[in-house]
């Protein structure tokens, strides 16, 4: 029988859940600058696009978390 220590976690190639809920923090604000001072918004629609997908992503890898976190 094993112990838990002597388990491995494959961490490589995994972002973390906030990573992707800053990113679309960044694109929210982003958004909302280039739409308050930009005559031509396509810039603005696109990050307005792309912040929701941040955040669907980071609750995607968050309830990876916390379901691996369960499993462990």
């Amino acid at each position: 029988m094993t112990s838990r220590t002597d388990t491995t976690v494959n961490r490589k190639g995994k972002i973390p859940w906030y990573v992707y809920f800053v990113g679309g923090v960044i694109y929210t604000v982003l958004a909302v600058m280039v739409f308050a001072e930009s005559t031509l918004p396509v810039l603005a629609w696109i990050c307005t696009i792309s912040a929701p997908l941040g955040f669907y992503y980071a609750w995607g890898a968050w309830k990876q978390d916390k379901r691996n976190r369960v499993d462990a």
